[in-house]
């Protein structure tokens, strides 16, 4: 599922999360999609978390497969 924190931390995870997955935020998370990214756990089998304002950085790598950033655009259109 994808999280986010009132911090602007966004967390890919397969575990439900009740605080941010960013190493040193425990801010609560609320689920912004069900959807569930399986590509990120070969980063980390925990997950990823990121910055909102990272985001375009998951689009703009040429090592990140177009699926990955087809799903990406989906959730967060703003993206796109």
């Amino acid at each position: 599922m994808i999280y986010e924190c009132q911090g602007g931390h966004i967390s890919f995870s397969k575990d439900d999360l009740n605080a941010c997955g960013m190493r040193g935020c425990n801010k609560s998370t609320v689920i912004i999609s069900p959807i569930d990214i399986k590509w990120f756990y070969k980063i980390s089998e925990k997950g990823l978390s990121i910055d909102r304002k990272d985001l375009h950085k998951i689009i703009e790598d040429p090592n990140m497969p177009r699926n990955v950033k087809k799903e990406i655009t989906k959730i967060f259109p703003h993206l796109s």
